[in-house]
């Protein structure tokens, strides 16, 4: 289960009913839940962290592969259990589960009150109340959808140096094995006018870095008037005052271009860190997967972008054992990782989801040769990261403060910090280990390197005068 740690928000004293809200899966769930939350907040729902002092609960759900289908099922299983060993009274199911499953969750799940799919986000409050008032059973999945609405006062559950913006939701593509577009529906951008507002609105309550998130972000203003892009919106972000890094999460190959790269690599706030996801680079295995790239495009891209935006950070995802994925092909990704390095690298396992257009293809690879693929092709990873840590002890670098890593009983305060570079995302890349004294979130420090682990740096941080790093713009 998902815990997230929310602000501090004003409700009503008295008999104000008490919320829990438990998010699973990515950050784009994240934002829908911060959006409920608030809602919920503005109608006078008071806040608990623990679901056992709850009066309603909330469980907003993800269900992108089985493995996290099964993750949201076990995680409403042990919610409901507080009906009858707790004070609950109401428990609502949302998210991308809900869309997925529906109303056969008011069968398997007894103690749910109501179920809302992705696209009902908005109607968390009246459904509470229902709940609440001793209303039937309902469902509500009619569409799918996502948070974009820019008036909805967002309770933002991450460190306050630091939140999500999401520019769009849903995807045009259809990759043969991913089940999102059926989740979350097509395309959905945001005006670049309206991302802006709210990004100065995060920036003047303190938040200095910015992620951008999306399910296709370089697909972004693709169904807006006018057809404004990604690079026009860089560039708008890129003048708001008080952020020091902007972070773009979740791009997607066949969408990059010469002039995204060029603006990525000149803004003095987009961070060099890319996301992309490749999924897998033998030719055969892309065109089966959808992907709408040939392996010597995906090449080359990965290349141009690696040249055109200095001291870049590069992370990807790999899908092995998809259908007619042979030992050839794995042998072959296997060679790509070497001679192509990544920084942060995710190895998935392919799921076989039955919505999906890959679950009728033949050539099925078994499911222990997949988990067998992909335990290897991580093992190559970590080694490869290692070597390139190591190599970085003795740097000076720039790093972002996120908070404490550990106290200092003795002297009875932090004399560790979690940090990280620019090349580094929040809560899935490795990070550094900062020893400093009073160091404060959101503060952009210069360190010197002292060790490094297989995912992870240690440093000492120095004084600005003994650096010329430069602050604002950061290092990986």
């Amino acid at each position: 289960m998902k815990r997230a740690h929310h602000r501090p928000a004003a409700t009503r004293a008295g008999g104000a009913p008490t919320l829990a809200f438990v998010s699973l899966g990515c950050p784009k769930n994240t934002v829908d839940s911060e959006s409920m939350l608030g809602l919920m907040v503005a109608d006078g729902f008071r806040t608990v962290g623990d679901p056992c002092e709850a009066d309603i609960a909330v469980v907003n759900t993800c269900a992108f592969l089985s493995s996290a289908v099964r993750e949201s099922r076990d995680t409403i299983a042990r919610v409901a259990e507080l009906k009858h060993t707790g004070r609950l009274r109401g428990l609502i199911v949302a998210g991308c589960l809900a869309q997925r499953a529906g109303e056969t969750l008011l069968s398997e799940f007894p103690e749910v009150d109501a179920v809302l799919g992705t696209g009902q986000w908005r109607e968390v409050v009246p459904a509470a109340r229902h709940v609440l008032a001793g209303g039937a059973r309902r469902a509500h999945t009619d569409y799918p959808g996502g948070a974009l609405d820019a008036l909805i006062p967002r309770a933002l559950s991450t460190p306050r140096h630091l939140a999500y913006l999401k520019i769009s939701e849903g995807c045009d593509h259809r990759c043969t094995f991913c089940i999102i577009p059926r989740l979350r529906g097509d395309q959905r951008s945001r005006p670049v006018e309206d991302l802006v507002a709210e990004a100065e609105r995060l920036a003047r309550a303190g938040v200095r870095e910015l992620n951008l998130i999306g399910q296709d972000t370089t697909g972004y203003g693709s169904d807006l008037p006018g057809r404004p892009t990604l690079v026009d919106l860089l560039a708008a972000l890129d003048g708001v005052e008080g952020l020091s890094w902007i972070r773009v999460q979740y791009t997607y190959p066949r969408l990059w271009s010469d002039r995204l790269i060029s603006v990525w690599a000149d803004a003095k706030r987009v961070v060099p860190y890319v996301d992309m996801p490749l999924q897998h680079i033998a030719a055969d295995l892309l065109r089966a997967m959808g992907r709408g790239m040939t392996a010597a495009d995906t090449r080359a891209l990965v290349r141009r972008i690696k040249s055109g935006i200095p001291g870049v950070a590069f992370r990807t995802n790999f899908i092995v054992g998809f259908p007619g994925e042979t030992d050839e092909h794995f042998e072959e990704l296997c060679r790509y990782v070497e001679e192509e390095p990544f920084d942060n690298v995710v190895v998935f396992a392919y799921e076989r989801e039955p919505e999906t257009p890959s679950h009728g293809m033949p050539a099925q690879v078994p499911v222990a040769l997949r988990r067998r693929r992909r335990a290897r092709l991580l093992v190559s990873q970590q080694r490869l990261s290692r070597e390139r840590l190591a190599r970085r002890i003795g740097e000076r670098l720039t790093v972002m403060i996120d908070g404490p890593a550990r106290e200092d009983r003795a002297g009875g305060g932090p004399t560790q910090y979690a940090a990280r570079t620019a090349g580094a995302a929040w809560e899935v890349d490795g990070g550094v280990v900062v020893e400093g004294e009073h160091l404060e979130p959101g503060t952009l420090v210069p360190v010197r390197v002292t060790g490094a682990a297989a995912y992870d740096l240690f440093a000492r941080a120095e004084t600005p005068a003994d650096s010329a790093i430069p602050i604002l713009k950061g290092s990986r």
